[in-house]
């Protein structure tokens, strides 16, 4: 019951503040800002479809053409390189620190 008396008095003040400000610039900025964010939502729901499309569809085409192992394989050996620059900056770091 309180949430919903707090709710209700959040809600009263916004409606008296859009009264207030009605038509004026800080109204028009906060207009502005949810339709850019509305938008960038959008867009970037629309690229993470696009992404999981072409992800697809590259596994689609690895799978096809058995390549899927070599694709693995290539993976595997960037991750393993990741890892090695990692740990050898790691120890350089330490090193320096012995210095």
């Amino acid at each position: 019951m309180a949430n919903m008396e707090r709710l209700t008095k959040r809600v009263k003040e916004m409606e008296k503040w859009i009264a207030e400000n009605e038509g004026g610039p800080t109204l028009n900025n906060m207009n502005y800002l949810i339709t850019s964010l509305h938008n960038t939502t959008e867009y970037a729901q629309n690229v993470e479809r696009q992404f999981n499309a072409l992800q697809g569809l590259q596994q689609e085409f690895l799978a096809e053409r058995e390549l899927l192992k070599d694709w693995n394989e290539f993976l595997q050996t960037k991750e393993d390189e990741k890892h090695g620059l990692q740990n050898q900056e790691e120890e350089e770091g330490s090193e320096e620190e012995e210095e």
